[in-house]
């Protein structure tokens, strides 16, 4: 791995055990329900993470299928989609996805770091600067479904992570 990609895929790496974290015992009417008025739900935000990361794929130069792509087009908050999958089903989106974009960054070479990428605030334009944006954006809207979590009722999120396998890395 690049050592520039070290903390961002670290980061990844944490987020997709947290997401999974955050959504143990929910259930799927809990999930699309929301606290407050005006407030996104955490179905909805972890559809938004997943279209996330396939954003990231894409413009990485490694697209995967988004299976999201459809649904949130043009949405901008939960009052924007008619219905979100069940939380199975974004569970196995995740994990999919996080999985394929474990790989690329773990690929990722000096030239693909600092070719242009999707300019986003304090980033330089470089990929390297998008994909730490990415992981940032990312970890804002995870303390999000924690919130959620808690303001629905339930314990808060813990760090305990999955074991892994000997010698396996990524997510």
């Amino acid at each position: 791995m690049h050592p520039a990609v070290t903390a961002p895929a670290a980061i990844l790496r944490l987020n997709t055990e947290l997401l999974l974290n955050c959504l143990e015992d929910v259930d799927d009417g809990t999930a699309n329900r929301a606290p407050a008025e005006g407030t996104n739900s955490i179905a909805f935000l972890t559809s938004h993470l997943i279209d996330s990361r396939h954003f990231l794929a894409a413009e990485l130069g490694a697209r995967l299928d988004n299976p999201l792509a459809a649904l949130l087009a043009g949405a901008k908050g939960v009052a924007d989609v008619a219905s979100l999958p069940p939380l199975d089903e974004l569970r196995t989106h995740w994990n999919r996805v996080a999985a394929h974009l474990a790989v690329v960054v773990e690929r990722l070479d000096t030239p693909a770091l600092s070719a242009p990428g999707r300019r986003f605030p304090g980033s330089d334009g470089t990929a390297l600067g998008m994909l730490s944006f990415l992981a940032q954006h990312e970890s804002y809207h995870l303390g999000q479904v924690a919130l959620l979590r808690r303001q629905l009722g339930f314990p808060a999120m813990h760090y305990r992570l999955a074991p892994r396998e000997p010698g396996r890395q990524g997510a």
